[in-house]
């Protein structure tokens, strides 16, 4: 979706906003290409992988005896949007970054062919079942591509997740030291000035956030406080679930205000300056970690 790293850490910088809808806006920017196409996270890459593991999952599913239909990430996003060809521009009058926006349409779509399957299932089938696919931990794929968080994954997705970018030591490795990465963009002096600056820009706009970050993360704890913690992760589905409709809608409006204020500030005061300090430490990054680089297989 978005433009810089700034907003979010690490992995979601490179695959940005949530999994499902990342590719309905065109791609991230171009300061960030190098390391994204040498790790194949261009949209299409993004695709792939997701994709790949849901084929990974569900042959696991199959060795624990239990039926699992592979989401494909194109069509899902087709069907949560009804369009995947959206611009960023018009993505974000429509729908911000799809945090609160898109809540209620990922719910309908939690309703395919899985949820079906989970429902034959007797409790204790049903408990096994969740088991099998998530482990103790309950997180999904997309959670973790989003929020940069591995370690809630369990079950067959997080076997999937660890296949499919090299194992589990690969994958750590590499989550770490894109954090790293992030800090060292973010801790630059020249973009410390430049996020101050945006801040600024967002006092004008009516929105006192004192970093790009939070902009996001303040819109999910937001929809925690509406929906729940459950529902805003999607572990609780239906379309009569207990929560203050208009207290969402107003949240609604408020994302797509203040992503449209984000986006502007960014590109007066965080864009340009990110673009050159990006270089600085990406190089030293793809030398110092060639190794690690090259053992993350192609999506």
């Amino acid at each position: 979706m978005k433009p810089t790293v700034i907003r979010k850490a690490a992995w979601p910088a490179l695959v940005p906003g949530f999994l499902l809808i990342a590719a309905a806006c065109g791609g991230s920017g171009g300061a960030q290409a190098d390391v994204e196409d040498q790790l194949g996270f261009t949209q299409e890459g993004t695709d792939q992988r997701h994709g790949r593991v849901e084929n990974l999952i569900a042959a696991c599913m199959r060795t624990q005896g239990f039926e699992y239909v592979p989401v494909d990430p194109k069509a899902q996003r087709s069907a949560l949007l009804g369009n995947s060809s959206l611009s960023d521009e018009d993505f974000e009058k429509q729908y911000g970054d799809g945090i609160t926006t898109l809540f209620e349409q990922r719910q309908k779509l939690a309703a395919g062919p899985n949820q079906a399957i989970r429902v034959r299932l007797s409790e204790t089938e049903g408990r096994a079942y969740d088991r099998a696919l998530l482990g103790d931990g309950g997180g999904t794929f997309v959670q973790a591509m989003d929020t940069g968080d591995f370690s809630q994954l369990g079950g067959c997705t997080r076997k999937a997740t660890e296949e499919a970018f090299g194992g589990a030591t690969v994958l750590a490795s590499l989550q770490t030291k894109l954090n790293e990465l992030d800090k060292q963009i973010e801790n630059d002096p020249r973009l410390v000035a430049a996020i101050a600056a945006w801040s600024g820009c967002m006092r004008e706009s009516g929105h006192d956030v004192a970093h790009p970050n939070d902009v996001d993360s303040s819109l999910h704890q937001r929809l925690e406080a509406i929906v729940g913690p459950d529902a805003a992760a999607g572990r609780v589905r239906g379309p009569n679930l207990p929560y203050d409709r208009a207290a969402l809608a107003a949240l609604q409006r408020l994302e797509v205000e203040l992503v449209l204020a984000d986006t502007r500030c960014e590109a007066k005061h965080i864009s340009d300056v990110e673009e050159k300090v990006r270089p600085d430490y990406e190089g030293p990054f793809r030398e110092n970690n060639a190794q690690l680089l090259k053992q993350v297989p192609a999506p």
